[in-house]
């Protein structure tokens, strides 16, 4: 797990098969405020609880649960998140160069339409 993000279960990524995860939210009336004062009609994210397995009955686990998974398949089995890898994988291409790419293959196309119908292809 050197240098990947461990996965939470309190993502909105994250899923139990066996449908058993709950947020357990510590003290619903100051949800973490540590000396601050919040809001008590504020919403509560998902974020703010600890996330239990009522299947097993104690803390969710998610490197040793055989039913966790990602709803992007980024779990990976070590327990970290992979989601965080994939963002620069790919290497996006303009627009002329794909048209670039893509001339030699629509030239062909134009040069068997025309000889089919029996006219000469010209530049």
């Amino acid at each position: 797990m050197k240098g990947r993000q461990p996965c939470v279960a309190t993502c909105s990524l994250f899923r139990c098969d066996k449908r058993a995860l709950y947020i357990k939210y510590n003290n619903p009336q100051n949800r973490g405020s540590y000396g601050q004062q919040r809001n008590p009609w504020e919403q509560k994210t998902i974020a703010d609880g600890t996330a239990y397995c009522n299947w097993v009955g104690d803390v969710c686990v998610i490197s040793k649960c055989s039913f966790a998974f990602c709803s992007k398949r980024a779990l990976l089995p070590d327990g970290s998140c992979g989601f965080e890898n994939r963002d620069n994988v790919r290497q996006t291409k303009s627009i002329e160069e794909e048209a670039q790419l893509e001339e030699p293959v629509i030239d062909l196309g134009k040069h068997r339409v025309l000889k089919r119908a029996g006219k000469d292809f010209i530049e």
